[in-house]
């Protein structure tokens, strides 16, 4: 090592994949006469795939430092040119125009000039005619990695596991440096998906028609893969195509899943990363390097999708405070300009997955970038059945799967995945066949409630039932009060109230006023029927309680419903908590907005007491009812109310008269 490199590691220490570029640089350049010469070398460098472009070029500048003052002062006058190159297959003249401009810049001042290419034809004629040498650049010896183990993570491995390390790529072993003293679980983890991926006979053949529960991005896929096949035959400009696209939904929904089945059903590659993997990077000016190369291998292997995965963490401009301030707004800035700049990216299907869409930047949703935001729910019975048997992959085909994909509400794929893969493990320690008991073995248990107990959920339940019958917006589904454990076998709910909801409208105080009796209708049952209430109704971030007390705090602050039209917060945000612990006015309208509300649910449940009643029996003998019974059980208790009440009428009328 140099004593300039020396100084300059001591001065800021390398990452660990700055640290093997420049082993692999300084080796392949270690025979190169002309890098000791006094006249500026013009070099090629031929990297192979994904070269780790900027890392190289920060070897070279280094190599040409000459004293340790041009250091300090961060070589800030360009020490040489280089050159932005293509593979053979994709110039363009702009690019061999913009090529041989550099060149002639390059000469003229005096200045070296370098080229990293993949392939040696990716270089432009002009300067193949000028260069002193073509080198190639090889893997990292065991030496290498060894010495970037130890000098950049701080871990001590043996000769002979480097040596082993020696068949990875850069990328593989940066990741596996990132990890610590855990790097022997990801290298194990990158072999086995190479082993996987090199059998094709242990790969999962899936595509947009295999897989359950998309919904509506399974429709958009599909359109796209017609639309990217028209492109390709001249058929259709890159204008009319869908570029982009954020997809959203709880973890587990199978967000990854649906970017490699959209990949293999449009007949591209898929090309995969992270705001995670280029902050491994290194500070922001290496994250933006490594979000920029990201973007300029997607443009070489074009037509592809280039898959964002955790988009809800790159941020918002409109919320970041404080000291990190500025790092937030240079990073969305960045992949702005990465997603729409002055790079062309025709052929570049950009898809980002996040949980939280309303945490992503709106400027990443305008035409042109993510033009569409396609949420993939929690797979319903139907899609949980599909993905049990898809699991299964043929195995236990005369059971009835649908007994195990009803007690699987809530699940995910990636749930239901873990499920059968556990059933698999139990089987294979007996060594024997899978069967269903393996399944249902797997399954959260069941809790017994008490009599009293469930007499409560039903009370509650039905409560919200006739409210959303009289006054709420669209149709009941089902009705039940079956206790749902999520797969971690916690209580998940106890109780619900399915709604199909009426085709989208503008919504006024009054359609507000009414979510919130329904949402606070269970409360009030509580109260009237039992005369006091528990605490199921509140707690959590979904319960009645927290999504009544959202919808109040935006009618009051965010859609200009309540007593003021001022705009404090974005619908949908999570900082309704701190909004209103700060503002104490809005605190006592969102209060007063929520007790009439109560109120109204309590007024519209005495009115209809018979109806409540018939619903609480029905629940606790079915404890499940379909929408179309639940109607047919509120109708007939008014109806024979009516004619109790007539009946009732009758008689007085025709009582005798008693004489004096």
């Amino acid at each position: 090592m140099s004593d300039i490199l020396r100084h300059y590691f001591q001065k800021e220490k390398p990452q660990f994949h700055q640290f093997l570029a420049h082993c692999i640089v300084r080796r392949a350049l270690r025979s190169v006469p002309e890098m000791k010469l006094s006249e500026p070398p013009v070099v090629g460098i031929v990297a192979g795939a994904n070269p780790p472009v900027y890392e190289i070029q920060d070897a070279l500048t280094l190599m040409l430092l000459e004293d340790l003052d041009r250091l300090q002062t961060r070589y800030l006058e360009p020490l040489a040119v280089f050159l932005e190159c293509e593979s053979a297959g994709t110039k363009t003249s702009r690019t061999l125009e913009r090529a041989q401009e550099e060149i002639l810049f390059a000469l003229k001042g005096k200045k070296a000039i370098f080229a990293v290419v993949e392939d040696e034809e990716g270089l432009p004629e002009l300067f193949r005619t000028i260069a002193d040498t073509v080198v190639y650049l090889d893997k990292p010896t065991a030496r290498h990695i060894q010495s970037a183990f130890s000098y950049c993570v701080g871990i001590e491995i043996s000769l002979e596991e480097a040596k082993l390390l020696t068949n990875f790529s850069l990328f593989d072993l940066t990741l596996a440096a990132s990890r610590g003293k855990f790097w022997r679980k990801v290298v194990d983890a990158i072999q086995q998906e190479k082993t996987k991926s090199d059998n094709p006979n242990e790969k999962d053949e899936f595509c947009l028609e295999t897989l359950a529960g998309l919904g509506q991005a399974g429709e958009w896929g599909r359109e796209l893969a017609d639309d990217l096949k028209a492109w390709q035959a001249g058929k259709l400009p890159w204008t009319d195509v869908n570029r982009g696209v954020l997809i959203a939904g709880p973890p587990g929904t199978g967000k990854t899943t649906y970017a490699k089945a959209l990949a293999r059903s449009c007949g591209v590659e898929l090309i995969a990363s992270s705001l995670a993997q280029w902050q491994s990077a290194g500070h922001l000016g290496d994250l933006l390097k490594a979000m920029r190369r990201t973007f300029a291998e997607a443009r070489k292997k074009a037509p592809c999708i280039l898959f964002l995965d955790e988009f809800d963490s790159v941020g918002d401009r409109r919320t970041v405070r404080g000291d990190n301030a500025l790092y937030v707004v240079e990073k969305i800035n960045g992949l702005l300009e990465c997603l729409d700049g002055v790079e062309d990216r025709e052929g570049i299907v950009v898809v980002a997955a996040c949980n939280f869409p309303e945490l992503v930047d709106p400027a990443f949703l305008r035409p042109g970038r993510l033009e569409q935001t396609i949420r993939i729910p929690l797979p319903d019975h139907p899609a949980r059945e599909q993905i049990l048997s898809w699991h299964l992959k043929g195995a236990l085909e005369a059971e009835d799967l649908a007994v195990i994909a009803d007690r699987l509400e809530g699940y995910s794929g990636a749930d239901i995945e873990k499920l059968v893969r556990d059933a698999r493990r139990s089987a294979r320690k007996e060594k024997r066949d899978l069967k269903l008991d393996d399944i249902v073995s797997g399954l959260p248990k069941r809790i017994a409630f008490s009599q009293e107990d469930l007499r409560r959920i039903a009370v509650h339940e039905a409560g919200h039932a006739i409210v959303q019958a009289k006054v709420g917006d669209g149709e009941i589904v089902q009705l039940r009060i079956e206790l749902d454990l999520n797969p971690q076998g916690q209580v998940a709910e106890v109780g619900f109230l399915e709604v199909a909801k009426s085709e989208l409208k503008g919504s006024t105080r009054k359609n507000y006023e009414v979510q919130l009796m329904v949402h606070l209708a269970g409360l009030a049952a509580e109260e009237l029927v039992l005369g006091e209430i528990a605490d199921g109704g509140g707690g959590s971030a979904g319960s009645d309680l927290a999504s009544a007390t959202q919808i109040a705090t935006e009618m009051e602050a965010s859609l200009g419903l309540g007593d003021s039209l001022v705009h404090l917060f974005p619908s949908g945000s999570r900082q309704v908590r701190e909004l209103l612990l700060a503002d104490r006015i809005l605190l006592q309208r969102v209060e007063a907005t929520l007790d009439k509300a109560y109120e109204d649910a309590c007024a519209i449940l005495e009115a209809n007491k018979p109806a409540h009643e018939a619903l609480v029996d029905a629940l606790m003998q079915r404890h499940k009812l379909e929408g179309r019974e639940v109607t047919e059980i509120i109708s007939g208790a008014e109806a024979e109310c009516s004619e109790r009440l007539q009946n009732l009428k009758v008689g007085l009328f025709h009582q005798p008269k008693v004489s004096g």
